[in-house]
This record gives structure tokens, C-alpha cells and sequence, in this order.
């Protein structure tokens, strides 16, 4: 088993309009932020963004049409439970939603977007997505936008090398918003080299989204 001491978290968030955001909140690993009130200073390379909650009703015509293909966003994945597809369906439905990476956890959490780079910047991670260089001293990042309902929970970031646990980063805090992009990031070291994947679980164990990468010399 690999240590990784050198990793953390980040997170911007990303709220229905209406919704009361949470005071500014700092703490557990190194690199883990939870920004506050709008109108706050945000930290470098970082923004916020503000959804609307709920697609409006009542078109006809092409934009009728444009909107009942974004309620069938709200159709669960394959293999989804019962019970949890019916959170899922329930839950509201913003400009920005896409259909879920990976699975669905039991409160309807799930992730709509994952990506990785070697740099992070306003638009979230950015650089190369692959081949990660301990020579060129590369950090590996990892964005993912959470969706689900208003209640604070939590996500487990998972980080595997050649098929085993590397890392196990608990508790992932995940704000009351409808919306919130975060991220976990790993800084290289010599013996890293290899095949990675990341894994993002929700408390319940579902997998939510994951992505592969390589860390080369």
C-alpha cells in the first residue's frame, strides 16, 4: 500500500438561486476550502457559480421540445434501484445539470461531470488529463460537480495505483446546495509511477464517477 499524505481537496460552490449559502468554512487536509457568501473573496484560481433551479415550464414548439429532452435527464441510469430512482427524479433540474457519470447514491446524489488536469484554474482543472510527470513536477487534479438534494453530506475520494488502494480520503464534505464543484488533487512523488484511477463513492458506497490516468518518470 502507497501513502499519500501529499493530497487534499477543494471546493467552489455552485447554488440555486434563492438558496441561503453557508458562512465561509476552512479546515481538515491541506488544499480542502469551502467558500461562503457570495461577494466574499474567493481563493486564487477559484469562482463561483450560480444555477437556476428549475428549467421553466410551459413552451411550445422547439423550446418545448428542448426541454422535454432535459427532463429526460432525470432518468436514472440502467440498474438503479427502485426507491433511489424515484429521489433522483424528484430532485430539481438547473440550467446546468447533465446526466449522471456514474451511479446514483441513496439521497439521489450523484456526479454530472469529472475531468482531470495537471494545473487548476477558474474553469476548474486544466493542463494535460494524462501521462502526469514527477520530472515536469505535475499535480494531479481531479474536478467533479455534485448534484443532489439540500442536505449536507459527505463523498469518499479514492485513490487507486495498479489496481490496489492507495488512499482512502474520508469525508468530502458536500454543502446544502443543489450544485458544488470540488476537487481532490495528488502530488507526485518517484515511487507513483504507474496506473491510477480516482474514485468518488457517496456514503453509502455507490460509485459516483471515476476517472484513469498514468504517472509517468
Amino acid at each position: 500500500m502507497v501513502r499519500l499524505p501529499a493530497a487534499g481537496t477543494a471546493g467552489v460552490q455552485e447554488a440555486a438561486i434563492g438558496q441561503r449559502r453557508p458562512s465561509a468554512r476552512r479546515g481538515g487536509e491541506a488544499g480542502e476550502v469551502a467558500e461562503g457568501e457570495r461577494g466574499r473573496r474567493s481563493r486564487p484560481g477559484e469562482r463561483e457559480e450560480v444555477d437556476d433551479e428549475v428549467e421553466p415550464g410551459g413552451a411550445d414548439g422547439a423550446e418545448g421540445e428542448a426541454e422535454e429532452s432535459r427532463e429526460g435527464l432525470r432518468e436514472p441510469p440502467p440498474g438503479t434501484p427502485p426507491a433511489i430512482a424515484r429521489v433522483f427524479r424528484r430532485l430539481p433540474l438547473s440550467v446546468h445539470d447533465g446526466p449522471p457519470v456514474g451511479g446514483i447514491g441513496g439521497s439521489g446524489i450523484h456526479v454530472d461531470k469529472i475531468w482531470l488536469g495537471s494545473r487548476h484554474g477558474k474553469q476548474g482543472c486544466a493542463g494535460k488529463a494524462d501521462g502526469f510527470s514527477i520530472r515536469g513536477h505535475d499535480e494531479v487534479n481531479v474536478c467533479f460537480r455534485v448534484v443532489h438534494g439540500r442536505t449536507g453530506e459527505d463523498v469518499d475520494v479514492i485513490w487507486e495505483k495498479d489496481g490496489d488502494l492507495a488512499q482512502r480520503r474520508r469525508g468530502v464534505t458536500i454543502p446544502p446546495l443543489h450544485a458544488y464543484r470540488t476537487r481532490a488533487y495528488l502530488v507526485l512523488r518517484n515511487e507513483y509511477v504507474g496506473a491510477w484511477r480516482v474514485r468518488v463513492l457517496s456514503e453509502d458506497g455507490v460509485e459516483l464517477a471515476s476517472a484513469a490516468f498514468n504517472v509517468v518518470e
